[in-house]
């Protein structure tokens, strides 16, 4: 990956990052929670962070000089790690139980995390692929 892309993916992921905290501490939180509880905001957050990280996604390769389909795996991977590493080490920051942690992970209770990992990590390969958003 040039080192041009590399930095557009980070600063997209900064931006991204503000506009995920504005939905999480704002809408999950304040409006969505109270109205229809925990679970269920969880999941309307998680559903909207996962199609504005496939917008975020878009106006990556829109605004990239041109990438090659597996820069869009590295992109992703990229999206993936710095996320991981964000959510873990605030986390820890934070002092928050391993298993509070691990709430947002059980799929079979119906949480999304796991879904809005691969969002972070498909995201620009899809897009790429589908759209092939970029310069003509």
């Amino acid at each position: 990956m040039s080192r041009y892309l590399a930095e557009l993916v980070f600063r997209i992921w900064l931006i991204e990052l503000a506009v995920s905290a504005v939905n999480y501490f704002v809408l999950m939180r304040r409006v969505y929670e109270p109205r229809w509880g925990e679970l269920r905001a969880h999941q309307v957050g998680m559903t909207t962070r996962i199609v504005y990280i496939f917008a975020f996604a878009y106006v990556l390769l829109a605004r990239s000089h041109g990438y090659t389909t597996a820069e869009t795996l590295v992109a992703g991977a990229f999206w993936l790690g710095l996320v991981l590493v964000f959510e873990w080490v605030g986390s820890f920051i934070q002092r928050r139980p391993v298993r509070e942690i691990l709430v947002g992970w059980n799929l079979a209770r119906g949480y999304m995390w796991p879904y809005v990992l691969l969002a972070y990590l498909l995201s620009p390969l899809l897009v790429g692929v589908v759209l092939h958003p970029g310069p003509a």
